[in-house]
């Protein structure tokens, strides 16, 4: 059913004296910002170098003074666009600051009541799964408020979206969907919660899903589901004060990059102390009883402030299977770096913005027989009740998100 267009709900702010509405229910988590801005934009702008340098304005805006300044100028160009122009608009996210991101979801929405509807073309950027996940989610809300019936065929595919947003609505409806057919067609029903807790990142929805598996009989390991690794060797606290410590390469670091292994061994085969940020530190195990396999460092570590930790497992892929090439899926609410058989692969120096399944993913090679994973993390000096978290979640998929069941080798 068609429906009247109406924007989403908004909020009303001001940047620069200019008041710009952003939309309540397309608000993102926030992102760390890019160096580069330029690339984001498409060789389509290139005949329109005021259009890119609008796009590129209002994505840099950071806050500061003189930058939301500009992007206020810039975006009251950008408003005026033809409705025909509302992709390019959502092709502008690529390397936007979180700022930007807002300013840009707004500007979206007036552009697109600047004439006919796009339909078509708003589709197209939908189902191209390589654009920015945020402007995909823009465009399925303003095809959605176009026409409300279309959006089960939006949402047909997407419990492996890799926008979260559009995710976790495909999954809520699997859900729903699970627990209407429980009393007339179980199996169906267990054979859709599975499919949630393969695809699901949200953890109220994996664990509602859990829930109802369990009322059913069969009872799930979310963590061991999900593939994520539990057992590992920790070492710390090393210095972090004030926060400027993140490139900095401690022993243990130095050590698992020339030889393999983050420490040496005693005459009994036990891992040598190090020097710490206080005194000499041990390896010690650690393993995660969390149900969504979260690690905890503040326990071993005694909630250490300015701080970084090592963790450190030696793994096999479960059942012999060769997967030469995989994603490491890091979530963490610190500064962290992961490395893979000695190679680093993520590096992400954000603190206390939130965290979630799957935060950070990359690509990383493996080796058949024994692979290593070191993880660095980091905690910073902050004492607000919000700030306490020291803990990380990581595992291992193949390329289509999949998981990779490990073993630990002892």
């Amino acid at each position: 059913m068609k429906t009247a267009r109406t924007k989403p709900h908004l909020i009303s702010t001001r940047h620069a004296g200019v008041a710009v509405r952003i939309p309540l229910h397309l608000r993102s988590p926030l992102l760390a910002i890019a160096i580069s801005i330029a690339a984001s934009f498409s060789a389509a702008f290139a005949a329109d170098s005021s259009l890119v340098d609008a796009l590129r304005t209002v994505a840099q805006a950071d806050g500061s003074a003189a930058l939301d300044r500009a992007a206020s100028e810039a975006a009251k160009q950008l408003q005026r666009l033809p409705s025909s122009q509302v992709t390019d608009v959502l092709a502008g996210f690529g390397n936007a600051t979180q700022r930007g991101r807002n300013w840009l979801r707004a500007i979206a929405a007036d552009v697109s009541d600047n004439g006919p509807f796009q339909s078509d073309s708003l589709l197209s950027f939908y189902n191209d799964r390589s654009n920015d996940p945020d402007a995909r989610y823009v465009a399925f809300q303003l095809l959605t408020q176009n026409d409300s019936d279309g959006k089960a065929d939006l949402l047909s595919n997407a419990q492996t979206d890799p926008s979260l947003p559009i995710r976790y609505l495909k999954i809520q409806s699997m859900i729903d969907q699970a627990a209407a057919v429980k009393e007339s067609n179980p199996q169906e029903s267990q054979r859709i919660l599975r499919e949630v807790i393969a695809n699901g990142r949200s953890p109220q929805q994996l664990e509602k899903s859990a829930r109802l598996l369990a009322d059913r009989g069969v009872n799930v390991d979310l963590a061991d589901e999900l593939g994520m690794m539990r057992k590992f060797w920790i070492c710390g606290p090393f210095d972090n004060t004030e926060s400027k410590h993140f490139d900095t390469a401690y022993v243990p670091e130095n050590r698992y990059i020339e030889s393999g292994l983050p420490f040496s061994l005693d005459a009994n085969g036990d891992p040598n102390p190090e020097q710490g940020k206080h005194a000499k530190v041990h390896w010690q195990r650690i393993e995660s009883t969390d149900k969504l396999g979260m690690v905890n460092l503040n326990e071993p570590l005694a909630n250490e402030k300015d701080a970084a930790a090592y963790v450190f497992a030696k793994f096999t892929v479960q059942d012999g299977e060769s997967i030469p090439t995989a994603q490491t899926r890091i979530g963490c609410i610190t500064a962290n770096k992961v490395w893979i058989n000695g190679r680093l692969v993520s590096s992400n120096e954000v603190y206390h913005s939130g965290t979630r399944i799957d935060q950070y993913v990359e690509q990383c090679a493996l080796v058949h027989g024994e692979n290593t994973v070191l993880i660095k993390v980091m905690q910073n000096a902050q004492t607000e009740a919000w700030a306490q978290d020291w803990q990380f979640q990581f595992r291992l998929t193949r390329l289509d998100g999949s998981a990779i069941k490990t073993v630990l080798v002892e």
